[in-house]
């Protein structure tokens, strides 16, 4: 039987694809799947990249990998991971040896560069882990932008007759969807089954927010927002956004979506006459960037918005009062009404810092 193995790439539909080992499992296993979970019980089995490529770090995943593939030895199976995309070349070697009993068949979906530079970017952002405007994020990721030396890694161990490359272009994608096309190179008759899409990027403004703030966190007592305050803010700011409003922006100046774009050209002709297939490669051409995405660019009456729904305990539950002074403080910066002053709202956050300090110490004696 086949293992099929998804590798990626990140931002390309990943998320959406292993919701089938968990939202539709029972479809897979209509199929003749297994889907199985990593350790952690998750579908994306990040952890098993990272086994394979230090393989003392994790035994425990990697006996599980084995162990899942060996009881389902008369069926097939699927395992996704983006980051095995960036597998090493003893990590591929490992997976090689410890495949060896199986037919193993490489899916992978390439996202056009221009696009997929802004998406990459969004998802430290909004994780309030990068700090780095765009520009300089498109600086620091040029030489990680193109797809062709990792896949030919994978292809040295598996051979090109086992890698399936596909653009994530409607025009080629069979069935016109991700989905449609993923399960047809699984070899799945059966209708697809109706899939949400997964991990999408939030509005500009609401990225811009967040990554402002944790540049203010930085200098401030917190030193770092917390994952349950972001995921608390960014479900605020979405929806304080106007939906007549576009969610997207141009991120990219025309040089350089122009540079993306001759690089993803280049690396889909290669890929093209590697695997024997001619791939699209023309892309539309956005407009020209107006402004720099930040926060300065997020308009004011967008930032009293959130400021009025601050206190709403719809959305203010999951936000520590930390967080929540930082914020009301970056918003006043630049709301039209009356706020405090950063000085009041840094003292308020001092004394919060100094409170929370205090019943640490309560429930230590």
């Amino acid at each position: 039987m086949t293992l099929y193995l998804h590798i990626g790439r990140g931002k390309s539909g990943s998320s959406t694809i292993q919701s089938l080992a968990t939202t539709h499992v029972d479809y897979m296993e209509r199929a003749g799947f297994s889907c199985p979970l990593s350790v952690k019980g998750l579908p994306n089995h990040g952890r098993l990249a990272a086994a394979l490529n230090a393989i003392d770090s994790d035994r425990a995943t990697i006996r599980k990998f084995r162990k899942d593939l060996a009881q389902a030895a008369s069926r097939n199976v699927f395992v996704s991971a983006e980051a095995l995309h960036s597998l090493k070349r003893d990590g591929i070697a490992r997976l090689r040896r410890f495949t060896r009993d199986r037919d193993v068949q490489i899916l992978f979906y390439v996202r056009d560069y221009p696009s997929w530079i802004p998406s990459m970017y969004a998802q430290p952002t909004k994780h309030g882990r990068n700090l780095q405007d765009i520009d300089s994020f498109v600086r620091g990721g040029r030489r990680n932008l193109s797809v062709v030396a990792r896949l030919d890694r994978w292809a040295e161990a598996f051979g090109w007759e086992a890698m399936r490359i596909r653009p994530l272009d409607a025009s080629i994608l069979v069935g016109g969807t991700l989905i449609a096309d993923l399960l047809h190179a699984l070899g799945v008759a059966e209708p697809p089954p109706e899939v949400a899409r997964e991990n999408e990027s939030p509005h500009w403004m609401t990225l811009e927010i967040v990554r402002a703030l944790a540049i203010a966190a930085t200098t401030s007592a917190i030193g770092s927002v917390g994952p349950r305050s972001l995921k608390g803010i960014v479900r605020l700011c979405e929806a304080c956004m106007d939906p007549a409003t576009p969610r997207r922006t141009p991120y990219l100046t025309r040089a350089q979506w122009l540079d993306a774009a001759e690089l993803y050209r280049r690396d889909m002709e290669a890929l093209g006459q590697r695997v024997g297939m001619m791939f699209p490669v023309a892309l539309p051409e956005p407009p020209e960037r107006e402004f720099l995405p930040d926060f300065d660019a997020v308009p004011r009456d967008v930032c009293a918005t959130i400021l009025d729904r601050l206190d709403d305990p719809r959305f203010s539950s999951p936000i520590d009062s930390a967080a929540s002074i930082l914020l009301r403080d970056l918003l006043s910066t630049k709301s039209p009404r009356q706020a405090p002053t950063r000085k009041r709202g840094l003292l308020a956050l001092g004394l919060s810092m100094l409170s929370r300090a205090g019943v640490a110490r309560k429930r230590t004696v």
